[in-house]
Parts: structure tokens; sequence; C-alpha cells
């Protein structure tokens, strides 16, 4: 299997490398090959702890196979006893490592218990170091293609595709042909970024990170151009697996989804007969709805308007009728604090609406790119800057930077 590193296409020098040794040091060898690591998901502006976030998360992959990076809140600590949690100024527990700036320049991390001083660069060399691995390229149709922590966006060419993972720099890739579709996926067994893409006039799954999925088996002929697409879109590639014999992927063209598929021996290219296409929670999975008269949303949950207006229901949810005015348009279901909200645009506004309350995340004239499972937005700041906004305050948590 080819690994999909933390730092994939970035070299960050020797004084970090001499961090990760630092940190490295007091680790305890892992009971598994690949575990998650979870990281808080709180707005803070600290290249300098992004930093040394990063060289946590490399020297635990060190002891490993790989690691799963994923945001702390909402998600419960493992009972198999196999995760780790970086946080800041949290106190020690169990496979816990936390962050805290000294006075002195030094940044002070604390290994289950063990003290570790290190001494990262300033701020703006941090934020240098952490941009380096696609620095200079542009970045153009972001989407959140799946249910985890990360975006994909078009680069400069059109067979040029840059990556972001929640902790980890960005990287860029440059693949064997044009490309229509992305998703990245990971999970606690594997990881992967799957793109649809043409080569000599074929539709074809292209596949960087585990190579063991039976997506490699589609190829197509198709009577159009993924160059000219790449001009003015980058579709989210949904995946659907039921059995070794049935799968395929969803994708948009031109407006319209369509679905390449393989029925026993026949690989079939047709238009899709669902309207709405999202991300499942599980990697091959898609939610589908055939008439696009409802919102999927986190949680299992389903929002349609109906005679009481817009109502939200679901697994452990009272039926839930969120107001919203005439005018406003409904870009999707999310969560706020355990509750189900819409998020609305009136105008150049974005709100997250509640049953009893509405907040402004953004003024943003541009579109915005909302992730299906996780309370982010998206909005792009420039051509080589997306910021990824916490959608109950407006906070920045992450920015992907290219400049």
């Amino acid at each position: 299997m080819t690994k999909m590193h933390s730092l994939a296409g970035v070299e960050l020098g020797p004084e970090f490398h001499a961090m990760v040794d630092a940190i490295a040091e007091p680790l305890p060898v892992p009971r598994y090959s690949r575990f998650p690591v979870l990281l808080d998901d709180l707005p803070h502006f600290s290249a300098r702890l992004d930093l040394v976030r990063l060289a946590v998360i490399v020297a635990l992959e060190r002891t490993a196979d790989s690691v799963q990076v994923v945001p702390a809140a909402g998600r419960e600590r493992s009972s198999l006893g196999h995760d780790w949690l970086i946080c800041e100024e949290r106190p020690s527990a169990e496979r816990t490592v936390t962050l805290a700036e000294g006075g002195d320049g030094r940044v002070r991390v604390t290994v289950d218990g063990t003290l570790v001083h290190v001494e990262p660069p300033s701020e703006q060399e941090s934020r240098r170091l952490l941009e380096s691995g696609a620095r200079g390229t542009s970045l153009r149709f972001p989407i959140f293609p799946s249910a985890g922590p990360s975006l994909v966006a078009r680069g400069d060419g059109p067979d040029e595709l840059v990556l972001w993972r929640c902790g980890l720099p960005a990287a860029r890739f440059r693949l064997p042909g044009p490309v229509l579709a992305a998703i990245y996926v990971s999970e606690t067994s594997f990881e992967m970024l799957v793109a649809l893409i043409e080569v000599d006039g074929e539709l074809v799954v292209h596949i960087e990170g585990d190579q063991d999925t039976y997506l490699r088996k589609l190829r197509v002929p198709i009577d159009f151009s993924a160059r000219d697409e790449a001009a003015h879109d980058l579709s989210p590639l949904y995946l659907h697996m039921e059995e070794f014999w049935q799968f395929g992927v969803y994708f948009r063209r031109a407006g319209q989804w369509w679905t390449l598929r393989c029925d026993g021996v026949h690989i079939v290219l047709e238009p899709s007969n669902a309207a709405l296409h999202q991300p499942e929670s599980t990697p091959f999975q898609t939610r589908l709805d055939g008439a696009g008269q409802v919102l999927f949303g986190p949680g299992s949950w389903t929002a349609g308007l109906r005679a009481a207006g817009w109502t939200v229901w679901g697994p452990g949810l009272d039926d839930t009728v969120i107001p919203v005015p005439s005018g406003a348009h409904v870009l999707g279901l999310t969560k706020v604090a355990n509750r189900p909200a819409l998020l609305t645009r009136e105008g150049g506004t974005v709100r997250v609406r509640l049953e009893k309350e509405s907040r402004t995340v953004v003024e943003f004239a541009t579109p915005v790119v909302r992730h299906h499972h996780l309370p982010w937005l998206a909005v792009q700041r420039s051509p080589h800057l997306v910021e990824v906004l916490d959608v109950a305050t407006g906070a920045v948590l992450h920015r992907l930077g290219t400049a």
C-alpha cells in the first residue's frame, strides 16, 4: 500500500524534525498500527502552536503505519484505548498531549504526564512552513466531498488537485490526466485520494494512497472533455460499493448528476436517477433522494418543507420546525450544540437558523461551501486563501493558505 503520510508533499527542515525527535522520545509503543488522533477544533491564531501540533502528529505517526486525524468535538474517546488527544491547557490524561505557550518563546508539550520543551520558529516562519506544501498554487472550486475533515480544491492546471487534511499541511497532487471529480476518504484501516480523470479518451478512476479497492476497475470511453469541465467546476466524487461485484461512483458534469458503475461484468456510464446526492457517514455509501425534496444532515437527520414550515426529523429528535423567512434560500441542514439548524442565505448574508433563534455566520457575497456532516462552512477569501468557519459562531477554525 502507498502511504499518504502526514507530511506528504512537504519538507519542513531539520529544526522541525528535531522537535519531532524530542516529542517522540516519551511516546509509548502503540497497540495498533493505525489509530485516530483527535484535535481540539477550536479557533486560535497561533501558527507556532499549529506547527508544534503537527510535530506531535508526525511523532505519533512514527510509532504506527499511519494515523487518522479528526476533530475531537462531538466525538467520544475510544473504549479500545488506542486513540490520542492533542489539546491546549487541558488536565493530563492517558494518551493525551497538551500544548501551552510559555513566556520564554518555548512551547510546553506534556506527553502522558512527561514534560518536553520545544522552541518553534517565529509566527511568520511557522506559517510559511505550514503553507509550503502548495505554495504559489491557486485554489479553485474548493469542496468538502466526504464526511471527514478534509477539503479538496483544483490547483492551477486541469490535472492538479490540492488536498487539505485537518491539522496537516496542504499537499499538491499532479495526476495523469484532467480531473473531473474527487474525494478524500480516511478510516482507521485505509486512506486514499480518489479522482475521476480522463486518460486517452477514457474516464478512469485514479487513486493516491490505498490501492486495494475495486474502484480501479471503473473505466469507460467518453465523448466529452474533462479538460473543458476543469475550467469551471470540481465535482465531488461520491462512492457507492454495495458488493464486490456491484460498485460505482456518482459525480456532477455540466449541472447533471451521473453514475459510473459496475453491474457484474458491465461498466455503465449514465445519468443518475436521483436528484440529491450527498456523502454518507461511511466512506463507501452515498445518500440519495430521487425527488430532491429533502435535505440530509448529520446524525441521520432529514429536513423538508411541510405545512408547518421547514421541519427536521430523525433518530433521537422530535419533529422540529425552524422558521425561515420568505425569500431566504436554504443551503442545508446542520447541527449546533446537538440541535438541528438550517443554513440560509439572504443576499450576501449567510445565517444559521435554529428553532428559536438565528445568527449571522458570515457576510459574503460569493458562494460558500458547506460541510455535509461537520458544522463547517468554507469561504474563499482570495485565490490563495480558503477559511473554514464554525457555523455556530462564524469563528475561523482553519485556514488553507498557499500564497
